[in-house]
């Protein structure tokens, strides 16, 4: 999986390799995705999202949720999250899509860790 980012910027809470810190890097201008997606608006248009399971729909999903392993597999994986704006992540976590929107999910737990709504078009 692509890393892509300037420098080597992790995004950790106190050191600890285990928890995502969601304030910080929203406000880091490196990571401002949302005007950068003003500018390139065909970069977040990427088609249509196909769920996991037929006949599943679309359900506002917040942090803290528990994800089934089929919605964070490689397939929904950002590969390279600096392509949206957004920091890199390490070890257990992954920026997915999940419809139009973009979650952070813990893979050992599947947990969701951060999310933004509205992200593609």
């Amino acid at each position: 999986m692509g890393q892509g980012s300037p420098g080597n910027d992790r995004r950790w809470s106190n050191g600890d390799n285990h928890r995502w810190d969601r304030d910080n890097w929203r406000r880091d201008n490196r990571y401002d995705w949302q005007r950068y997606r003003d500018r390139n608006r065909s970069a977040y248009h990427i088609g249509g999202y196909y769920a996991p399971y037929r006949g599943y729909s679309y359900r506002r999903l917040s942090i803290g949720f528990t994800l089934g392993s089929m919605f964070y597999g490689s397939n929904y994986w950002l590969d390279d999250p600096w392509s949206y704006r957004l920091p890199p992540v390490y070890g257990p976590y992954r920026w997915v899509r999940y419809y139009d929107d973009v979650l952070l999910v813990d893979t050992y737990s599947g947990e969701v860790v951060d999310v933004i709504y509205d992200f593609f078009w």
